[in-house]
């Protein structure tokens, strides 16, 4: 009995250590992912990358069912959930889904048995979940093969981080400022300053070195082509448009605005009105204006169907109409009657 406890006893082990060995090893080796990928778009991402469409697919997070992770086709049909976490800033690239981690409810799969908050990354099957960094992180972005994000702790606060999308090296930190990593261009992430102005900055991701483009007052700034689209600090937070090869400075709105978003040719943006807020709808070059739904909206998110938003004091209900067509405001059916069958 005992000679064969000798034989019996190293097998289990094996059999408990083996496959997280082999799960380390699968989680520090990536194929690769191209060196001009961006994983969202700077309006998804500031809406807190609820939404990402990639290669011919949309990834959410369902308010539905505790914010967690589904898959869809653009149009909303086949619909299925990939993880039972609560996720955010959503990115994708190459064969992988990279996402800030809320909550978990038990997760499916190894990586997700003892999760904590953080950023992950996971096949885009929603497979071999594996954490990158534990921290707190906002603003995360999916360039190349690394992510840049707001990194938090209780000792240096908010501070810039990039950590490898393989996860096989260290992490490091950039820059102790508060830089906005949403609006990426030619591999540089384009953003307002907050420590000492606010003029128009640009951080090379190549040379991991800033430069200030153009001195205006700006917020949430954002690149089309050669035009900077903005909320303008020196006119009530309303949306401009500053070129910079002319330098032509144009008002967009007469509104004050808390967000806005653009997705190709159209922006939709949320009035912070006293008496009558709404999210709105116009083209790129200004015109069109209409109201998609009275109300203060957030986490307003676009895909080539659907643009997504919830009201400002509900985060369990969502919102769509269509980016591009007819506004027709909806609850999102599909996103429902998904959660509502997965409960069962």
């Amino acid at each position: 009995m005992k000679k064969s406890l000798r034989f019996i006893i190293p097998a289990v082990l094996l059999v408990i250590f083996v496959p997280g060995i082999y799960m380390k090893y699968k989680s520090a080796y990536l194929t690769p992912i191209p060196r001009d990928t961006i994983g969202n778009t700077a309006g998804n991402i500031r809406g807190e990358g609820r939404f990402c469409e990639y290669d011919g697919k949309v990834y959410f997070s369902n308010p539905y069912d505790n914010d967690t992770l589904y898959v869809m086709n653009p149009d909303g049909s086949g619909m299925k959930k990939l993880l039972n976490s609560g996720v955010s800033y959503l990115n994708a690239g190459g064969d992988y889904l990279f996402y800030y981690l809320e909550s978990t409810t038990g997760g499916t799969g190894l990586g997700h048995i003892r999760s904590s908050t953080g950023i992950y990354r996971c096949t885009l099957k929603g497979k071999q979940s594996s954490c990158l960094d534990k921290h707190m992180a906002t603003m995360m972005v999916l360039i190349g093969d690394e992510i840049y994000c707001q990194h938090y702790d209780n000792t240096n606060f908010s501070t810039l981080h990039k950590i490898p999308a393989g996860g096989s090296k260290e992490e490091i930190e950039l820059s102790k400022d508060i830089i906005e990593t949403a609006c990426v261009v030619g591999g540089k992430i384009y953003y307002s300053g907050l420590k000492d102005d606010h003029c128009l900055y640009a951080w090379d991701t190549e040379t991991d070195t800033s430069r200030m483009i153009w001195e205006g007052n700006t917020c949430y700034p954002t690149i089309v082509e050669d035009n900077i689209y903005f909320m303008n600090i020196d006119a009530d937070y309303r949306l401009f448009r500053y070129n910079l090869s002319s330098g032509e400075l144009t008002a967009m709105t007469d509104e004050r605005l808390d967000f806005y978003n653009i997705y190709d040719n159209v922006i939709f943006y949320q009035t912070n009105g006293t008496s009558s807020p709404a999210l709105m709808r116009m083209t790129l070059a200004g015109g069109s204006k209409e109201v998609v739904a009275s109300g203060v909206y957030h986490r307003i998110n676009a895909t080539s169907t659907y643009t997504y938003f919830q009201p400002f004091d509900d985060d369990g209900i969502i919102y769509r109409t269509s980016t591009f067509g007819p506004v027709a405001v909806d609850q999102f059916p599909e996103a429902a009657a998904a959660a509502m069958e997965d409960s069962k």
